[in-house]
Formats: structure tokens, sequence, C-alpha cells
């Protein structure tokens, strides 16, 4: 009997071994939300905090003007445009803007906008002829601005979009815009994951665009346009610690509603999205978000510091024959979202370098080195959490010492 009892207690303990830990990638899964899909994730170092068939490739609708302003705005920073360059309004322009079954704010035909209005009535109204108009400011076709999107897209990790024009409309509803040889019913695609990526880039990289997107109004030829995201304007969707200042919605008859959010909350910034929101009205992506909101707030996860092995931020520097020099690195720590039981314990990290300064034969760093330089990057894998990018958190290395 005893002998019995050894062997079921060893086959016992070797299952739980077995068993996964349970971290913070799984602690809201088994609370389904009524949508095709739904993420959240912290921004900065894009742990996944909730999943749900994020995966899978699906119509996002005017979430895609999220790509359109990133690419208007690097085209700014090119000095090729300006927030105050006019834009003027040509008729292929006014017909999608004057249809009354679209997103729009009224554009008149051979009136000139600034860059700055236009994109407001982008992300603020999800405004379709703002954001055609957008498009073709450089004088680019659908096809040719649809270049710029997919180099973006790549840009910021995404390898599988689909995309068919800068405002989320199928390819037909782009009236005399569309593109040739393409199906009249083709619309942008991406899976949750992708959109997920493409919210936080925009929110790491591009304050001014955040800063638009968070606004509840703004002014344009004298009429006040305010912001179709409730989640901004309707206090029945807040969650208690949760301060929501973004982004945008999307809505077509394949994507149903959507709505890709950011928020913080204990001091942290954190991106949603829930694609094709099931319910009544375009108000379920809204109740749908709130409710992904509130189960991070309630659940037990806070953000813990987990120190770095000095291994990773001490390095030897060869400066001449077999010398070398010790050098610092930053960081020396990472945030990641768990229960404060789980919390510090470096042995759980694996880190992958990838080092772009100057190495010897054995990759060891070769002088010289200037303090802020960087020497390239790390990826940290941490067991039991799962991140955006599936080789982990990437750290840039930068160097906190010179060695001449």
């Amino acid at each position: 009997m005893k002998k019995f009892i050894a062997i079921f207690l060893t086959c016992w303990l070797a299952l739980l071994s077995w068993l996964p830990s349970v971290h913070a990638e799984t602690f809201i899964n088994a609370n389904q939300l009524d949508a095709s899909a739904a993420l959240a994730l912290d921004a900065k170092t894009g742990q996944i905090l909730y999943s749900q068939n994020i995966n899978q490739k699906l119509p996002i609708a005017s979430i895609s003007k999220l790509l359109t302003v990133m690419v208007i705005e690097d085209e700014i920073s090119q000095h090729q445009l300006s927030w105050n360059t006019k834009i003027k309004i040509n008729q292929k322009v006014a017909t999608i803007a004057d249809d009354p079954e679209y997103s729009n704010v009224s554009l008149t035909q051979g009136q000139s906008y600034t860059v700055s209005d236009l994109v407001k009535a982008a992300l603020i109204k999800s405004a379709d002829g703002a954001t055609v108009a957008l498009a073709g400011a450089l004088g680019d076709s659908t096809a040719q601005f649809n270049q710029k999107l997919q180099k973006k897209a790549r840009q910021i990790g995404i390898k599988d979009a689909t995309i068919v024009n800068s405002v989320g409309l199928t390819n037909s509803q782009l009236k005399d815009l569309a593109v040739k040889n393409i199906d009249d019913n083709a619309e942008n695609k991406m899976s949750a994951k992708d959109v997920g990526k493409m919210a936080a880039y925009l929110v790491n990289h591009y304050p001014d665009l955040l800063k638009i997107a968070g606004q509840t109004s703004f002014q344009l030829d004298g009429s006040t346009v305010n912001n179709i995201n409730k989640m901004l304007t309707d206090s029945q969707y807040q969650t208690s610690g949760v301060t929501i200042d973004g982004l945008k919605t999307g809505t077509s008859d394949a994507a149903g509603a959507c709505l890709v959010s950011t928020a913080t909350f204990q001091n942290r910034r954190i991106v949603t999205v829930v694609l094709h929101a099931n319910g009544d009205s375009t108000d379920a992506r809204f109740t749908t978000t709130q409710k992904l909101y509130q189960l991070i707030a309630n659940s037990s996860l806070t953000p813990q510091k987990v120190a770095l092995p000095k291994s990773f931020y001490q390095r030897s520097v060869v400066k001449f024959l077999f010398f070398k020099h010790q050098i610092k690195l930053r960081p020396r720590s990472i945030t990641i979202w768990e229960n404060a039981s789980d919390a510090n314990q470096s042995s759980r990290l694996t880190i992958y370098d990838h080092l772009t300064a100057k190495t010897n034969r054995s990759g060891q760093l070769k002088a010289p080195i200037k303090k802020g330089q960087s020497l390239g990057y790390s990826y940290v894998k941490v067991k039991g959490v799962q991140f955006i990018n599936n080789h982990g958190l990437r750290l840039p290395l930068i160097s906190q010492t010179t060695v001449q």
C-alpha cells in the first residue's frame, strides 16, 4: 500500500510540474467577450493581457485610418507636407464626402482644407472624404497610396494585411477612386493582433495623432464636429481607475461594429481591440470594450518590476588585445503585469542578443563605444507571459559608458 501511495504521489507531482502556470495572458480568457475577436495589451511592452481569436484576419473598416494618418505624419516629418498644407477638394473626393451613406464631414468641391483639419476629421469623425483627400495630397492614386500603407504596415511588423484603400470602404464604395482589377467587395483586413500592433505603434511614436484622436470635438468651417467614439464622450462607458483618451471606431457590413481604444491604468498605457462586437447596435463595441477594461481593472494583476540579470546590463568591451573594460547598459529592469507572488523571478527570463555594434570573432563588443550609443537590442522572453511580438519583449541596448 505504501509503495502504491508513493507511486501515485510521484505521478501526481510529475503531472503538476507539467501543467502550465497561470500567468497574465490567460487570466481573463475564461470570460469570453461577445465579439469575433478581442485583445488587450500593454502598449509599451506588447504584453498580451487578454486574447480572443487574435490571429484570424477580419475586416477592420475605418480602423484602417490609423495607418493612413501615420503615413501622412511621416510625409510631414519628411517635409513633403505640413500641417498647414492646403488640399483642394476635387470632384471625385467631393462625391465621396457628400454621400449620406458614409461617415463624413461636409467638404465643398473646389474649396481647400488644411492637412490638420482633414486629419482631425479622419480621426474624430471618421470622415471618409477627408481621408481620401489626405491619401491624394501628393497626387497618389489609390493604388499608389496603398503601396505606402503596405510599406508602413511592414515597418510596424504587420506582414499579412489586406489593403484595398486608405479608408476601410469596399473597393466599389470608393466610386471613381476604386482600384481596377480588384473585386468590388474587397476591403481592408487585419487580425486583432496586427490591429493591436498598429495601435500600440501609433501611441508610442505619434503623440500628436493620439492627442487628436482623444479630442471630444473640433471646429471646421465654423461648425462643431463631435467625436463619434462614445468611450470619450459618454460617462456610462467609463471604468473606475481607467482614463480613456482614444482611439478609433470602425463600422461596415462585413466588419460589424469595431473599436480600438487606449487608456491609462495603474500608470501604464493599455490598448484594446474589439472586432465585430455582437449586439443590437453599434454601441455594442463600447459596452464590450468597457467590459474588457473592467476585467483588467478587477483582476489581481498589477505592473511588477522584474530585475534583469547583471550579465545583461554589465558587459565587457575589448580595448586592445586582451585588455577589457566593463561598461553598463540600460535598462536594468522590465515591467510586466503579474500577480505579486509571480514577480521578481529573474530566473524565468530568457534573453537573446542582437548586437549591431562592432564585435570580435568571439562576439565580444569592441571599443570605441560612446555613452548613449545604441549597441543593438535584445529580445526578452518571460516564462508564462505572452507578448504581441513572438520573439518577446524587444529592449534597446544603450551604453551608459564611453570607452576610448
